[in-house]
């Protein structure tokens, strides 16, 4: 298994990983208090991803023995909630890299 290194001219910056995080938390919060728009769309995104996860716990019910729509329509519909919470998630982490970098670039 490769070990990845924190290289110059793959981290400018010269912080580790740990750092990295911590800066990238410590920004995030900053936002959060500060930034009416990227906490509106965090709060957001938090109460969709529980809703969707909430309508995937119904399609589960077949797995004890309640059926809704079918075995194979049920397991289509967790399959699609489930893809929709993992681009979901990842849109919004795309969405928080992108204002971090814009903040940090300003600040």
């Amino acid at each position: 298994m490769n070990s990845q290194t924190n290289t110059p001219a793959s981290n400018p910056e010269g912080y580790t990983k740990h750092k990295r995080l911590a800066v990238w938390q410590a920004t995030h919060k900053q936002l959060l208090q500060n930034d009416a728009p990227y906490r509106k769309r965090h709060v957001s995104f938090l109460i969709t991803i529980a809703c969707l996860a909430s309508a995937m716990v119904l399609f589960y019910l077949p797995f004890f023995g309640v059926h809704l729509l079918g075995f194979k329509l049920d397991v289509a519909v967790i399959a699609g909630l489930a893809a929709a919470i993992v681009l979901w998630s990842v849109r919004q982490l795309l969405f928080q890299n992108r204002s971090i970098r814009r903040w940090q670039s300003c600040h």
